[in-house]
C-alpha cells in the first residue's frame, strides 16, 4: 500500500466513524422528543380529566352551571356544560402545543349526578 493510499483509506474510515456517529446521536434526539411529547399528551389528558371533575363537582352545587376556562401553571381548560337532566360536559385542556378533549355523558336527577359515559374524543 503507498503512503497517499493510506491516507485515503483513513479519511474513508473516519468518515463511515462520523456517519454512524450522527445515526446513533439523531436516533437519541428523536426518542427523546418523542418521549417528551407524549408526557406534554399525558399532562393535557389529566388536566382535561380535572376539568371534568371540576365541572362535576359545581354541577352539584350549582345545576345550572354552564362551564368556565380555568387557568394553571402548566396549560387552560375550557369546560362546557349543556343539556338539564342530561348533561354533556366537554372539557379541552392545552399544554404546550398538545391538546386533548374529554366529553362525559351524564344524567342530573334528583340532586344525583350520574356518569353514563367518559370518553376522549
Amino acid at each position: 500500500m503507498k503512503k497517499g493510499q493510506t491516507l485515503v483509506v483513513l479519511l474513508v474510515f473516519i468518515a463511515i466513524a462520523m456517519a454512524i456517529v450522527v445515526a446513533a446521536v439523531s436516533s437519541v434526539i428523536n426518542s427523546t422528543t418523542g418521549g417528551s411529547q407524549y408526557e406534554i399528551g399525558q399532562s393535557a389528558y389529566l388536566l382535561a380529566e380535572s376539568g371534568l371533575e371540576e365541572a362535576m363537582l359545581r354541577l352539584l352545587r350549582d345545576p345550572a352551571y354552564t362551564g368556565e376556562t380555568l387557568t394553571t401553571a402548566d396549560g387552560s381548560t375550557t369546560i362546557i356544560v349543556t343539556g338539564t337532566i342530561q348533561k354533556i360536559i366537554i372539557s379541552t385542556a392545552t399544554v404546550g402545543n398538545s391538546t386533548r378533549k374529554i366529553q362525559v355523558e351524564a344524567e342530573y336527577i334528583n340532586n344525583v349526578l350520574t356518569v353514563i359515559s367518559w370518553n376522549e374524543i
